[in-house]
């Protein structure tokens, strides 16, 4: 009894469980796939509130440079790339 009925149980599991448990999961991930629109919202005000940051952030080394030159040590390289992301977003 015992023999038969183990080969049966574990041939259900793999031929009729585990393919429903994917396929499940499959619609569950086609129906939740993209962001809502209130996640996109979030999305663009945090991205507008880093860009304001970053302007604010340029800014202050501008005023502190005009102020104080040597109030970090700055290398010409890190300067010209700072400058060039800047001038790219």
């Amino acid at each position: 009894m015992e023999d038969t009925l183990v080969p049966i149980v574990v041939v259900g599991i793999l031929f009729l469980g585990l393919p429903w448990l994917i396929f499940h999961y499959v619609t569950q991930w086609k129906k939740n796939g993209g962001l809502t629109v209130e996640d996109e919202k979030l999305l663009d005000d945090m991205h507008e509130m880093a860009r304001r940051l970053d302007d604010r952030l340029g800014t202050l080394e501008r005023i502190l440079d005009s102020q104080d030159p040597a109030w970090r040590p700055r290398q010409s390289v890190d300067r010209a790339r700072d400058e060039e992301w800047r001038r790219d977003n």
